[in-house]
C-alpha cells in the first residue's frame, strides 16, 4: 500500500542563542523521509520563529514508512560559515498505521486502507541534540494517507499492533495464541567506523540514533509480516534488545507472542472484571486444525509450534495427544506473557533455562540466528522433560564483554491446556485453585531427585516441596501473608585473557556460579519462611575480570505447597563454652529431612548476611518484583492511584574487586534510598522491581532499578471481591503482629483521581491505578545518546545522568501527547550504558526506554 505523508511546521519556541552578537537564531528546518530532504525559509533574528510553512509531502511504500523515522532538524543559518546544527526530532510514524477501531480485525486481509485511521500527531516536540540535551521545542503537524493496493508480496505488516505488556491488554478479549515470533537484525555500528575519527562527535552520536531508530523499525516490520502469516493481529508481551557488541556491531532482537485480539464490549468488559474463565471438559464442539508456524525467517532449523483458539468464551483445538505424538507435531511453544485467564495454564513445573558461551567474529554475523535456535531448542528439552508442553514467561538475554557472549534463554515449563472448556464461574465448590501447582510428572518417573509430597488443600495430586517461576501468581491461588522482596547475587573473579580462553574460563565457571546462586535462593527462602518464588528474573553480567549472577524475585507461602519451617537464629559469638553450643545441636531433631529442620551457618565473611535475611520493607511498604502483589485473606489496602515511577542508578569503581557481599550490600542501600525517598508517600506498593548489573568499562559496577509506587487505601467494605482487575488486592498483615505499640500506623492518605490528571503518568506497570485505558495508540521505542565534556561544571556525573533520564522522559511524553494519549504504561529501560573518562571530564550514556501509548480515563468507574 503506497502512502501519502504530508508535514507542516508550524513554529518554534525556546531555541538557544545561537548569534552571540544579537543573542537571535536565525533558524530554519530540515525535513526528511528516507532520500527525501525539504527546507522550510530562514526565520531571522528570533528565538520563538514563526514557519507556517506548506505541506511538505511524502510518497512512498508503508514498508518504507515503517523502516524509516521521519527526521526534523532545527538548523541556524550562517553567511559565511556553515550552518550549525540546534538539534534533532525523530517521529516514529508506525502510530498513524495502525487499524481506526479499538477492535483488531482478526482477517489480515482486512488491515487495508479503509481500515487504516488517517490520524495526525499534532504538538510540540522537545528538540534534542546529543551534546547538549534539549533545546527548545517545535509545533509540527503530520498526517498519513494511505492508498489501498493490495499485494500478496507485500514487504509491510500495517495494521499490526504491537504491546510491551506481558498482560492481556485492557480492554480486549483473547481469541487465539499463535505462539512465539521473533525476529534478529545485524549492522554496524557507527562508533566503530573509520570515518568515526575524522568526523566530530556530534555526527557520530546522530549516525547511532538514526541507525537504532531504523533498526527498531525493521525489526517491529519483519516480526509483523510473521503475524500476518499466522493468521494474528496483534504481538503480546514484545521486547526488543540492543546488543552492543563493539567492533563486531549491534544486533537488535524482538520477541513476543502472537496473539488475536478481539475488543470487549462495556458489558463484557465489567462481566470480566467479575468473571474468569475456568477448565470445564466438554465432549462435542467444534475443532479447528493446528496452525504451523516458523519463528525465524532465514534458519528453517526450530520445529513448528501449535495454535491454541479461543472463541466465545470456549477453547477450540484438536483433541488432546500424548507427549510423543506433540513431539512429532513441533516444538512447545514459548510464551512471552506472564499472567493468562484462567483455565489456559493446567500445571507449572517450575523454572528452565539455558545458556550458551559464544566468541564473536566480524565475519559470522549470520551464526546468531542459529545460536538462539540452539539455546531455543535446549529449553524445550527442558520442559519436555518434565513432561510440559510449554514455556511460559519466557525471556533472552545476552551480556557481551569485548568478543565473548554469553546467551541466556530461561522461562517456566507449564501444560497448556489442550481440551475445550467454557466460561464458568471462577471458583466452584470443588475447586481451590491448587491444581495448577500439581506437578505434571508423577512420582516414579520425575527425571531428578526431588521430593514429592501431597498438595496440603486437595490432598489428591502431588506437588514440590518449593517452587520457583518466572509468571505472576494464577488466579484463584491461595496465600498466606504477603509477598517478601528476595535476591541472591554471586561475584567470582576470574583472570583477565583474551580470545578462547577467556571464553573457555567462562564457560567453565557457569554451573558453580548457578549452583551458588540457586543456593543461596533456597537458603534465603527458608529464612523468609516461604516456598515458592514467583516472578523470578536471573541475569549475569560479563567483565573482564568478574562474572557476576543475579537473582531476583517474590517470597511467597502458597497453601498447596508443605509449609516451610520457621528458621531460628542462635548467635554464638559470645558464647565462649563450645560444648554448651554442641549440646543444643544434638537437641535438633534430623530425623523428619531437611524440611521440617535446617541448619544455616552465617559467617562474618558469608554471602549471606543477616540484612539480607531479614531485610523486610519498612512499615507502611509492600514491595514486589511482579506487577500483582500476592493478597492476603485479611482485610487491607487497595491500590487507588499511581504515585510515582522512580528510576535509581548508582555506578562506582571495583577497587579492589568486590565480593558478593558488598555487591549485596549495595542493592540493599539501593533500596533503602528509595525507600527513604518515598517515606511521605506511604502507605503504598513499590511493585515491578527490576533491577540490572552492568559493567560498562574495566573495574567499574553499575546497578538500575526501575519500579512504580502505587498508593494504598483502605477498602471499601461495599466492593465485592474481585471487581477491581487490574491487580490483586493488596493487604497488610495486622498492625498488632508488626508494628510496636508506640508507633500508630499511618493513615492512608491517598484516594483516587476522580478527574483527569494533568500530564502524562509513565508507568512500568499494564495498568493505571485509579483509571481505565479507553484506548492504545502505539508501541514506542526510543534510544537517545548523550555526550558532555564538561562533566565536572555542570554538577558531576550523577547531575549529568539525573538530568539524561529527566530530558528522555520529557521527550517521551511529549510524543505520548502528541499522538493524543495521556500515559505510557508497561514502560522499560532495556539499556542504559554509561561510559565516563573523569581525566578527560568527559562522559557518555546511552539510554533505550519504550512502552505502549495509551489514553486513560479518570473518571469513577
Amino acid at each position: 500500500m503506497p502512502g501519502k505523508l504530508k508535514v507542516k511546521i508550524i513554529a518554534g519556541r525556546n531555541l538557544p542563542v545561537m548569534d552571540r552578537s544579537s543573542d537571535t537564531t536565525d533558524a530554519y528546518v530540515e525535513i526528511k523521509l528516507g532520500s527525501t530532504t525539504y527546507k522550510t525559509d530562514v526565520c531571522r533574528k528570533s528565538l520563538n520563529p514563526q514557519w507556517n510553512s506548506e505541506w511538505y509531502k511524502f510518497e512512498m511504500e508503508d514498508s518504507e514508512l515503517q523502516d524509516e523515522p521521519l527526521q526534523i532538524r532545527i538548523m541556524d543559518y550562517d553567511t559565511y560559515s556553515a550552518n550549525d546544527a540546534i538539534g534533532k526530532v525523530y517521529l516514529n510514524l508506525n502510530p498513524l498505521l495502525l487499524p481506526s477501531s479499538l477492535a483488531v480485525s482478526h482477517d489480515p486481509s482486512l488491515c487495508t486502507a479503509t481500515n487504516v485511521k488517517g490520524i495526525s500527531i499534532n504538538g510540540w516536540l522537545p528538540v534534542y541534540d546529543t551534546m547538549h540535551g534539549i533545546r527548545g521545542e517545535v509545533s509540527i503537524v503530520v498526517k498519513l494517507e494511505l492508498f489501498e493496493d493490495f499485494n500478496k508480496f507485500r514487504q509491510s505488516s500495517c495494521g499490526i499492533q504491537f504491546f510491551s505488556s506481558n498482560f492481556i491488554p485492557e480492554g480486549y478479549k483473547l481469541k487465539t495464541v499463535h505462539g512465539f515470533v521473533e525476529e534478529l537484525v545485524f549492522a554496524d555500528d557507527p562508533e566503530y567506523q573509520w570515518i568515526d575519527k575524522i568526523r566530530t562527535p556530534r555526527s557520530t552520536n546522530e549516525a547511532r540514533q538514526t541507525l537504532f531508530f531504523k533498526l527498531n523499525g525493521e525489526v517491529k516490520r519483519k516480526i509483523g509480516l510473521k503475524v500476518l502469516d499466522l493468521g494474528a493481529n496483534a504481538v503480546v508481551g514484545y521486547r526488543q534488545c540492543f546488543d552492543l557488541e563493539g567492533e563486531c556491531g549491534v544486533v537488535v532482537r524482538g520477541l513476543g507472542t502472537a496473539v488475536t485480539l478481539d475488543f470487549c464490549t462495556s458489558s463484557e468488559f465489567v462481566e470480566q472484571t467479575k468473571k474468569a474463565p475456568l477448565a470445564k471438559d466438554k465432549e462435542n464442539g467444534d475443532k479447528e486444525p493446528l496452525c504451523r508456524r516458523s519463528s525465524d525467517s532465514d534458519i528453517n532449523v526450530l520445529p513448528r509450534g501449535n495454535s491454541l483458539s479461543i472463541e466465545k468464551g470456549k477453547l477450540h483445538i484438536p483433541p488432546q495427544r500424548t507427549l510423543d505424538s506433540f513431539d512429532m507435531v513441533g516444538d512447545y511453544p514459548f510464551l512471552t506473557m506472564t499472567k493468562y485467564p484462567a483455565g489456559f495454564i493446567q500445571h507449572i513445573a517450575g523454572m528452565v533455562s539455558a545458556r550458551a558461551v559464544k566468541l564473536l567474529n566480524v565475519d559470522e554475523a549470520e551464526t546468531r540466528d542459529s545460536w538462539w535456535t540452539e539455546l531455543r531448542l535446549e529449553v524445550r528439552s527442558h520442559a519436555r522433560a518434565l513432561s510440559c508442553n510449554a514455556v511460559i514467561g519466557y525471556t533472552e538475554h545476552t551480556t557481551v564483554c569485548e568478543d565473548v557472549c554469553v546467551l541466556s534463554a530461561s522461562g517456566t515449563a507449564a501444560v497448556i491446556n489442550h481440551k475445550d472448556y467454557e466460561i464458568v464461574p471462577m471458583l466452584s465448590p470443588d475447586d481451590n485453585g491448587c491444581k495448577v501447582y500439581h506437578v505434571p510428572y508423577n512420582e516414579i518417573s520425575h527425571p531428578f531427585k526431588m521430593k514429592l509430597s501431597k498438595c496440603a488443600q486437595c490432598k489428591k495430586g502431588k506437588v514440590g516441596e518449593v517452587l520457583m517461576t518466572t509468571a505472576e501468581l494464577m488466579d484463584g491461588v491461595k496465600v498466606k501473608g504477603k509477598g517478601t522482596l528476595i535476591q541472591a547475587l554471586v561475584c567470582r573473579h576470574k583472570r583477565e585473557c583474551k580470545g578462547e580462553l577467556n571464553a573457555k574460563e567462562v564457560s567453565d565457571a557457569l554451573p558453580f556460579l548457578e549452583y551458588e546462586m540457586h543456593t543461596q535462593l533456597m537458603h534465603r527462602l527458608i529464612a523468609a519462611g516461604a516456598n515458592a518464588i514467583i516472578g523470578l528474573r536471573v541475569e549475569l553480567c560479563l567483565g573482564e575480570r568478574v562474572l557476576i549472577g543475579h537473582a531476583t524475585g517474590t517470597a511467597v507461602t502458597l497453601a498447596a505447597l508443605p509449609p516451610p519451617a520457621s528458621p531460628t537464629e542462635l548467635d554464638d559469638k559470645q558464647s565462649s563454652d563450645e560444648d554448651e553450643c554442641d549440646e543444643l545441636l544434638r537437641e535438633l531433631d534430623f530425623s523428619c529431612g531437611n524440611k521440617d529442620t535446617c541448619l544455616l551457618e552465617i559467617t562474618e565473611n558469608s554471602s549471606i548476611s543477616n540484612s539480607a535475611i531479614i531485610g523486610a520493607a519498612p512499615e507502611g511498604y509492600l514491595v514486589s518484583t511482579t506487577q500483582c502483589i500476592p493478597e492476603s485473606l485479611d482485610l487491607g489496602l487497595m491500590p487507588v492511584k499511581n504515585l510515582q515511577m522512580f528510576t535509581q542508578i548508582w555506578k562506582a569503581r571495583m577497587c579492589p574487586l568486590p565480593s558478593s557481599a558488598t555487591v549485596s550490600s549495595q542493592f540493599h542501600r539501593l533500596l533503602q534510598g528509595v525507600y527513604f525517598k518515598l517515606r511521605g508517600m506511604t502507605p503504598c506498593a513499590l511493585v515491578n522491581l527490576r533491577f540490572k548489573i552492568d559493567i560498562p568499562q574495566q573495574d567499574d559496577l553499575q546497578i538500575s532499578v526501575v519500579g512504580m509506587a502505587v498508593g494504598l487505601a483502605e477498602s471499601d467494605k461495599n466492593i465485592e471481591n474481585g471487581e477491581d482487575g487490574k491487580m490483586a488486592r493488596l493487604v497488610e498483615e495486622s498492625s498488632s503482629k508488626s508494628t510496636p505499640v508506640s508507633r500508630p500506623v499511618r493513615k492512608s492518605i491517598h484516594t483516587p483521581p476522580r478527574e483527569q490528571r494533568y500530564g502524562v503518568d509513565v508507568t512500568p506497570l499494564h495498568y493505571v491505578a485509579g483509571g481505565k485505558i479507553v484506548s492504545y495508540l502505539g508501541n514506542l521505542n526510543f534510544f537517545f545518546i548523550r555526550e558532555s565534556s564538561c562533566i565536572r561544571e555542570t554538577g558531576g556525573l550523577s547531575a549529568f545522568v539525573h538530568g539524561f533520564v529527566a530530558e528522555v522522559l520529557a521527550i517521551v511524553r511529549a510524543h505520548v501527547t502528541a499522538i493524543g494519549g495521556n500515559a505510557l504504561v508497561s514502560y522499560t529501560m532495556s539499556e542504559c550504558h554509561l561510559i565516563n573518562n573523569a581525566h578527560k571530564n568527559q562522559a557518555q550514556c546511552l539510554l533505550n526506554v519504550g512502552g505502549d501509548a495509551v489514553f486513560v480515563s479518570y473518571a469513577e468507574l
